[in-house]
């Protein structure tokens, strides 16, 4: 099994940080960043080989993965990731696509244990949501229909919705069969939208089950005010495991 992180965005929404740092380079409170602690987290959990898409900064996170020379990296150029969303990173990596993955953004932060209970759950496709968390406004919702993945989208608040986050564990089969789907939204020009847009035409032919992270902790940093949020939250939780 490998790992797939998508982390060629601007980043935009943290303001002057990202006009010379990339995103995921923001520090967190044990002094290191996003990026770092998503590989050590990861490679503490078996993981051995990375993917990595790139847009702005790359050299930021070769530097990064120079701290762990005994791990495997290859790294995807965007070439055109101003002009893009992830989909079309999804699309360039595809070459890499040829085992079990987690497929995962790169301004998430999470603890060790979620991708353990992730990794050892018999099912071979798995999401991770919540129902004890209230829906966010804007970011990504999961729809869900006996235990099964239905819809991912930021804009659905039914009662069959529940918070989400994306980090998946993807069979190779499942993975392949949702590049299908964002190779034919390339293809027809459609580079402006999330890669779940694609998922979202085939889900009901797939088997991607929910697994709750309701006891675990996984959030993604947009902002600077994210930034503060989260850095507290996984400290304290940090801070409650090691007790």
């Amino acid at each position: 099994m490998k790992a797939i992180i998508f982390n060629s965005g601007i980043g935009k929404r943290m303001g002057e940080f990202t006009l010379n740092n990339h995103k995921s380079m923001a520090v967190l409170y044990d002094g290191r960043t996003i990026f770092e602690r998503q590989i050590d987290v990861l490679s503490k959990c078996g993981i051995k080989e990375f993917v990595i898409t790139t847009g702005p900064f790359k050299n930021q996170l070769v530097e990064v993965c120079e701290k762990f020379p005994n791990l495997i990296f290859q790294f995807v150029d965007n070439p055109i990731y101003d002009k893009t969303n992830y989909i079309y990173s999804m699309y360039l990596a595809s070459e890499y696509f040829d085992d079990d993955c987690l497929v995962l953004h790169g301004d998430l932060v999470f603890n060790k244990e979620l991708v353990l209970e992730m990794i050892k759950d018999k099912r071979k496709s798995i999401c991770l949501i919540n129902k004890d968390k209230d829906l966010p406004l804007k970011d990504f919702k999961a729809r869900v229909k006996d235990g099964k993945l239905m819809e991912v989208s930021i804009n659905i608040f039914d009662d069959d919705c529940y918070a989400f986050q994306p980090l998946y564990k993807l069979s190779k089969s499942v993975l392949l069969r949702w590049y299908s789907k964002v190779k034919e939204f390339v293809e027809f020009g459609e580079v402006s939208v999330y890669a779940e847009n694609a998922l979202n035409t085939i889900l009901n032919e797939l088997e991607i089950s929910v697994m709750s992270y309701s006891n675990h902790y996984i959030d993604e940093v947009d902002n600077l005010e994210d930034l503060e949020r989260v850095n507290d939250e996984i400290k304290e939780f940090d801070k409650k495991l090691m007790k």
